[in-house]
Order: C-alpha cells, then sequence, then structure tokens
C-alpha cells in the first residue's frame, strides 16, 4: 500500500511539474515543430521521445504523426512514426506490468479485461491483431501489459501491428492536415457532441449492467 502511495505522490508530482514548467504546450503541433526544428539533427529523437512518454497517458498520438509528416520527408517520417508508436505501446506495456499493476487495472474499461486470456494463450499472432485493431488507444497497452503474454511476444507483436498504421499515417498525412485546416469550428463542435453523447449511453448502460448483476431475484420480479 505504501509503495502504491508513493507512486501515485511521484506520478502526480512529475504531472505538476510538466503543467508548470509548460511542457503540456508542446502537444501544440506548432510548439513540436518548433521543438523538433531548434534540436536540429537531434530533432526525430525529440518527437520520438516526446511520443514513446506522454501518448500513453493520453497525449493523443495523432499530434506526433502528423507532426513528422510536416516536418520530414516520407522515409524519416515513417521511421519516426514507427518508433515513436512502438516505444508508446511498450512503454504503456510495462508501466503497466512492472510499475503499477494495480493503479492500471483499477481503471481497465471492461471490453479490454475480456482479451486477458485470448492474448495470454495465443501469442505473437493475436498480439499483432490486437495492436491492428486499437493502434493507439492507451488502455490498449495496459491491457496487454495486464496479460500473461510475454515480453518477446508483446515486442514483436507491436512492431509488426503497427507498422501498416504508422505507413498510413505518414503517406496520408498531409492529406490529413490539409483536411483538418480545412474544418470550420463547428464540425468540431458536433464531433465533440457526438462523442460525448456516446460516452455517456455507454456509461448509463454500464451503470444499468451493474444494477442488474447487484438485484435480488425479488428486485429483479418487481421491475418486470
Amino acid at each position: 500500500m505504501r509503495n502504491r502511495l508513493f507512486l501515485l505522490a511521484l506520478l502526480a508530482g512529475l504531472a505538476a511539474l510538466a503543467f508548470f514548467g509548460g511542457l503540456h504546450e508542446f502537444l501544440a503541433p506548432e510548439r513540436l515543430r518548433a521543438l523538433a526544428a531548434e534540436a536540429g539533427p537531434w530533432g526525430p529523437m525529440v518527437i520520438v521521445c516526446l511520443f514513446t512518454l506522454l501518448e500513453p497517458f493520453g497525449a493523443p498520438g495523432f499530434v506526433f504523426l502528423l507532426t513528422s509528416v510536416s516536418l520530414w520527408p516520407f522515409e524519416v517520417a515513417l521511421a519516426v512514426n514507427w518508433a515513436g508508436a512502438t516505444g508508446a505501446g511498450l512503454f504503456g506495456f510495462l508501466f503497466a506490468r512492472y510499475m503499477a499493476r494495480d493503479w492500471v487495472a483499477s481503471r481497465m474499461p471492461a471490453n479490454l479485461r475480456r482479451w486477458d486470456e485470448k492474448l495470454s494463450e495465443r501469442g505473437i499472432g493475436f498480439v499483432i491483431g490486437f495492436r491492428l485493431v486499437f493502434f493507439l488507444n492507451p488502455a490498449s497497452h495496459w491491457a496487454l501489459g495486464l496479460s500473461q503474454v510475454s515480453l518477446p511476444a508483446a515486442v514483436i507483436g507491436t512492431l509488426v501491428g503497427f507498422a501498416p498504421w504508422a505507413a498510413v499515417w505518414t503517406y496520408f498525412g498531409e492529406e490529413i492536415l490539409s483536411w483538418l485546416e480545412r474544418q470550420p469550428i463547428g464540425t468540431w463542435v458536433a464531433i465533440a457532441a457526438a462523442i460525448g453523447g456516446l460516452v455517456a449511453l455507454r456509461a448509463l448502460n454500464e451503470q444499468r449492467k451493474r444494477r442488474t448483476a447487484a438485484a435480488t431475484p425479488d428486485e429483479l420480479d418487481e421491475t418486470l
């Protein structure tokens, strides 16, 4: 218990340090581009490191993916995106397995918990499919870490499973950036409202299922 409290305090301290130190500002594409440009030949490594460390904890992966596309030619951007995505996936995996297993387990979505047995039984091939389906969903990194899948299977499966997505985002990155720039603010408000509505409906549905599961037979009869 004491170790977990210490870990949570450490994470909270690091989060506060990052916020008050202005690290959150680097998540804006223009700041990331400026930071990479200032780093010169180390720019790709800077993006890979930020991608690896921040994405597993909620930073949007597409920001790093599109930043690479806007800065470097296809070959370099692809290498940066693949390395950053793989680093993020494996860092999230290692965090869940070795650093904060109980903390992560208490925050795992129920639908991803169901993948544990399949991941544990089927190895590399299933890890590849898992990565292809969920890509940079932070909870999927955690789910992989909580499963019994071996570290080599996680590494190989992540490398292979992320390769197609890295290629797609890199190849179509310019078109994606152009489309994003053309969208009016109303589009983003509508998208946010739709996502919020879906999340709310899902939460209500989960709450209803929990109440039904906890209800006694007599209570169930009364509701019918």
